[in-house]
């Protein structure tokens, strides 16, 4: 398992794409697009172009309508369960590696965020972050992470509307030894 295969997922957008196609395993460009909200088209055939460069997604079929062809994606591999199923294929320094990844992508949306018009005005009502120490087993930490993925999953399917903007939850667990 390479880890740039997951830095390159890492961006909000690869993220938005990954999981349209993981809920629905294909989807048109015009699906995709649905789903990741109002980013430009260019925009998404250029991170299109770099899943698919990358083996990430792949084309399973084109459809023609009125003459211009519409492709459908599916995912073509999922690195993430390829090392839930084995952990020991990564290196720690890629694993720290794909850790500074993933914390340059947070920072990068959170960046994002700020620079707006307003946003001090909004933050309360737009974005959160907190730390808190636990004592868990590791039987508990296992329910708590089950319970979040739920309630994540429960939302997966939300389609964009007006009242609905692009959010990304990140979520990291740390241990002492």
């Amino acid at each position: 398992m390479k880890s740039d295969i997951i830095k390159i997922m890492m961006n909000p957008i690869r993220i938005k794409i990954l999981q349209e196609l993981g809920l629905k395993e294909k989807a048109t460009t015009k699906e995709i697009q649905s789903a990741c909200g109002d980013i430009a088209q260019a925009t998404l055939y250029r991170h299109l172009n770099e899943l698919l460069k990358n083996d990430i997604i792949q084309v399973i079929d084109e459809n023609i309508i009125n003459g211009i062809i519409e492709k459908v994606y599916t995912i073509n591999l999922n690195p993430t369960l390829e090392i839930a199923k084995d952990p020991s294929k990564l290196s720690k320094g890629e694993y720290l590696d794909i850790f500074n990844q993933f914390i340059i992508s947070i920072l990068t949306d959170f960046k994002s965020y700020i620079s707006h018009e307003g946003a001090i005005a909004k933050i309360t009502t737009s974005l959160g972050f907190s730390s808190n120490t636990i004592f868990l087993t590791d039987d508990e930490l296992k329910e708590m992470t089950s319970e979040f993925r739920a309630s994540i999953n429960k939302r997966l399917r939300n389609e964009p509307t007006t009242e609905r903007k692009l959010r990304k939850v990140s979520s990291i667990i740390t241990t002492t030894l």
